[in-house]
């Protein structure tokens, strides 16, 4: 059995993983910036090399040795674009696979922490709010990014010139839902475990309050702290022993028993876990009034409980969907930088008339429902994955099921990002034409009197592509 000291230990080596984990995570998504560079600065040299070069052509007489030079020249030019290319490419898919494990990964070591946060070793129960400090921070991170590396005019630098395979639209459209899907069941998990006496206290409270007991409001509110400790507790222990041995409590005041050892250890336990008995003010119990002594009040903290605890599931996937929304929208533009996907039509034919391209509205919603629901899924194998026991192999069941999602997702990021092409003048071209005709459509732009001009401006520019 782990002793107080390996449990400290194994805590501080936890908060440190997820320490290089946020690093790792940060870092990834912040190096795209310094792949990319200053694109103006960039610009501004093609434009200036551009101008050198006219300048030489122009002015000075080309011999073949200059020629040779500058043929060497071009050639060192082109290899390091293709090397540039090259790190380009891999980074679109190392940087998002590197951030998304990341995150994953600190999530499997959090759940850790909080596990042994609830450990019998611990007089006092320790880190059951770092799950909810740990989204919190995670989304304060992706927002701050979103306004800085990946925001809209950086992105379209990123992507500009690059049409996105179909693939790359599934994994577009479906990493947000997952990360959705994981967090609306992560996320509530923590949200319900962490906010159980405080806030649920706080926030249910002024809602649940009887007439009758207001002035012992602060003896209820200890009470259904209790409650709550009887329900976190071995209480399922309890009852079985207390339904075991149900004849021998009826006659315990007329013979001493020992076979109710088994009873008296489980309800030892159950204290040591923090269960005690309900506290009956004495100006209650001095009631003789089944309305509004003992028996009433002890009611009233039961009906009392059940609408906190009603509530808590509810409340805790208020909290997963809010942080869901936001990391789900967060991670969106990784994507869009990872598969080049934003809407805009690639001008390529097999890609823009691709029946999944075209019925993408049709088919959305369902893929949307699927990847959240597989979203959904993760926690609870991680759940079940963390668990340890010799006898049992749904631990290793689980960690295959992780496993398999795992690559399924690895491989799809692979050819999301290596589907990826450049687009070609024809591409171009035909993607303005598609665009412009959308516009017209969508402009209501015809050959009504007062479009008619415009629409025949529109057609001309459109077929002197």
């Amino acid at each position: 059995m782990i002793t107080l000291t390996e449990l400290n230990s194994s805590r501080k080596f936890n908060y440190t993983v997820i320490f290089i984990l946020l690093v790792i995570f940060t870092g990834s998504i912040a190096s795209i910036k310094f792949i990319y560079g200053d694109s103006k600065k960039n610009e501004d040299k093609e434009s200036t090399d551009e101008t050198i070069n006219n300048e030489t052509i122009n002015n000075e007489t080309i011999n073949e040795k200059t020629t040779e030079e500058t043929n060497k020249d071009n050639l060192i030019e082109e290899n390091d674009d293709n090397k540039d290319s090259l790190l380009k490419q891999w980074a679109r898919f190392l940087i998002p696979l590197f951030a998304i494990g990341a995150f994953f990964i600190a999530c499997c070591f959090i759940s850790k922490i909080i596990v042994d946060g609830n450990s019998p070793l611990l007089s006092k129960s320790r880190d059951q709010f770092i799950g909810i400090i740990f989204l919190v921070l995670v989304a304060s991170i992706l927002t701050v990014l979103n306004l800085t590396v990946l925001k809209n005019v950086k992105l379209t630098d990123y992507i500009k010139g690059k049409k996105f395979s179909v693939v790359g639209v599934i994994m577009a459209l479906g990493i947000s839902a997952i990360i959705f899907g994981f967090l609306d069941n992560f996320g509530m998990k923590l949200g319900t475990d962490a906010l159980d006496n405080s806030f649920l206290q706080l926030f249910l409270s002024p809602f649940s309050v009887d007439s009758r007991f207001k002035e012992h409001s602060n003896v209820i509110q200890d009470n259904l702290k209790y409650v709550n400790n009887w329900g976190n507790s071995k209480w399922k222990s309890v009852i079985n022993q207390v339904l075991r041995f149900k004849d021998e409590i009826a006659d315990a005041s007329k013979q001493n028993n020992n076979s109710m050892k088994d009873l008296v250890q489980d309800i030892k336990e159950f204290m040591e876990d923090g269960a005690l008995p309900l506290i009956i003010p004495k100006e209650i119990r001095e009631i003789n009034n089944k309305k509004l002594g003992t028996h009433a009040f002890v009611k009233n903290i039961k009906e009392k409980y059940e609408v906190i605890d009603g509530s808590k599931s509810m409340l805790g996937n208020t909290f997963s969907d809010f942080m869901g929304a936001i990391l789900g929208a967060g991670i969106i533009n990784l994507f869009v930088y990872m598969t080049s996907y934003d809407s805009v039509y690639t001008g390529d034919d097999n890609i823009d008339n691709n029946t999944l391209i075209t019925n993408l509205s049709k088919y959305s919603p369902f893929m949307e429902a699927l990847f959240i629901a597989l979203g959904c899924l993760i926690p609870v194998f991680i759940n079940i994955a963390m668990t340890r026991n010799d006898y049992n192999t749904n631990n290793r069941n689980s960690w295959i099921v992780l496993s398999v999602i795992s690559l399924i997702i690895i491989v799809m990021m692979y050819y999301s990002v290596f589907g990826i092409k450049d687009m070609t003048l024809k591409d171009k071209k035909n993607s303005i034409k598609k665009t412009m005709n959308d516009l017209k459509d969508r402009l209501d732009i015809t050959n009504k009197q007062n479009d008619k001009t415009l629409n025949k401006d529109i057609d001309a520019f459109i077929n002197s592509l």
